[in-house]
């Protein structure tokens, strides 16, 4: 599935939602008190498969031209939880946009688990 497609003067950029689930991830597992990502579906399957699948957590989706994210996330228990999803949405959208200079429309964190 392609997410971004730009035409330049010297030809076509076009930006899976892969690397997006990557840039993501990375700057999830950079913001303080995360723990970990959590399997989603489509990860976990994956794996199974024998893939390594660096974006497990993250699930990107394309719709009608506006960009979602939606993050999966583990916390461990030392800080404010509502500190840190915002902190989360914030990383995720400065990484993205610093790299590729795509914005997104809504970035929506899950708290699965809260591990001590």
């Amino acid at each position: 599935m392609l997410i971004q497609s730009r035409t330049e003067s010297t030809g076509d950029i076009t930006i899976s939602n892969e690397v997006l689930e990557v840039i993501s991830s990375i700057a999830v597992l950079e913001t303080k008190s995360v723990h970990s990502l959590n399997n989603t579906l489509a990860s976990g399957t994956i794996e199974k498969f024998g893939k390594k699948y660096r974006a497990k957590g993250i699930r990107v989706e394309d719709v009608e031209g506006d960009l979602k994210i939606s993050v999966y996330v583990n916390l461990s228990d030392d800080r404010n939880v509502h500190s840190i999803a915002e902190t989360i949405q914030d990383n995720i959208k400065t990484a993205v946009n610093n790299m590729l200079e795509i914005n997104i429309s809504e970035i929506n964190i899950h708290i699965v688990n809260i591990i001590k």
